[in-house]
């Protein structure tokens, strides 16, 4: 029993001694003067096996590098920790600066309640430091990241975003809003839909959906059949059956009609998912059409119709003159069988 005291204890003071060594060599290769090095060394805090908050500290230090790798690396690193990112953790969050100092003791102890609280801080700094950067991709990627953190902790930051200047970190706030649950963000959707940045309007269509907002409703059917985008015209779709889903059917069979051939092929899609084959027509109609993109929307409908004349037409693309249809049709030509 002392033998097996004694290597336990001896195995928990070499496991402490690498732990050190490994910070050390760490806090070094993260202030190289070699880029390269500190991207590398990123990497390494992030898949280490060093206390989180000793990694989260290197990962302060990196997220103010002048190389633009290395700041989205350690910012986007930071989910690595998000387990430790709970409400009930978070409560009493304390200001906490982030240090490049290295704290021996806390590498031989496991996470303690008050370590969460110090590594949700340190997190939480970065990430607020980083909605600043001058790189909207930074930005961005701390959008990302405070996903991961309660709406009680991170919404106020996430609705902030929402008036950024840059499409990709309004989008990305807009869907960290919605996998945070943040009605809040309802208000803005409305102008976020009217956009100049297709992006915007897409994420906004998006997020009027996922959040089953009624009151966007009417402004998606009109972007269903006039935004100037074809992703944002699916979109809004696809918006529109989320928030009426009783009514999808209806819905959608009202845009097989459409001039655009893009959204009526969309409703002909979402219809045939639920063995619904009242597209039939505009499917086999877009297959006449010159476009071949229109041909290869039409090919990804036939391949849920389960009837003979659909099966023969599929096939027929084996032979179409567009490249791009016949390798759908070769890589999907299980009608053959």
């Amino acid at each position: 029993m002392k033998i097996d005291r004694i290597l336990i204890l001896s195995a928990i003071c070499i496991a402490g001694t690498l732990h050190a060594s490994l910070a050390n060599d760490l806090q070094k290769d993260i202030v190289s003067d070699t880029p390269l090095v500190r991207r590398r060394a990123v990497y390494s805090i992030i898949h280490s096996t060093l206390p989180p908050v000793t990694a989260m500290n290197l990962l302060g230090v990196a997220a103010s590098d002048d190389d633009l790798l290395v700041r989205r690396l350690a910012v986007s690193g930071i989910t690595q920790f998000s387990r430790f990112f709970s409400e009930a953790r978070i409560d009493s969050v304390m200001e906490v600066d982030v240090s490049t100092s290295v704290v021996t003791d806390e590498l031989t102890e496991d996470t303690t309640a008050q370590q969460e609280i110090t590594l949700t801080s340190i997190a939480l700094d970065i990430l607020r430091t980083a909605l600043s950067d001058s790189a909207a991709v930074i930005r961005a990627d701390a959008v990302r990241v405070l996903s991961a953190f309660p709406a009680s902790i991170a919404g106020g930051d996430v609705l902030s975003m929402l008036d950024d200047s840059s499409f990709i970190v309004i989008k990305e706030a807009l869907r960290a809003a919605a996998n945070l649950r943040m009605a809040g963000a309802a208000e803005k959707v409305g102008d976020l839909l009217k956009h100049k940045g297709e992006i915007v309007r897409v994420a906004a269509a998006e997020f009027a959906g996922n959040m089953r907002l009624e009151e966007y409703f009417k402004q998606l059917q009109k972007m269903a059949s006039k935004d100037k985008s074809a992703e944002a015209r699916k979109t809004a779709l696809q918006a529109m059956i989320k928030i009426h889903p009783a009514d999808k059917s209806t819905i959608l069979k009202d845009y097989l009609e459409e001039k655009d051939m893009n959204i009526a092929l969309e409703a002909a899609l979402l219809l045939a998912r639920d063995s619904d084959y009242s597209g039939k027509k505009t499917v086999f109609s877009a297959l006449e059409i010159k476009d071949p993109g229109i041909r290869l929307a039409a090919a990804k409908v036939l391949l849920y119709y389960d009837d003979e004349e659909s099966r023969g037409l599929f096939r027929s693309l084996l032979n179409d003159s567009d490249s791009e249809v016949r390798s759908f049709a070769e890589k999907n030509n299980r009608r053959e069988q």
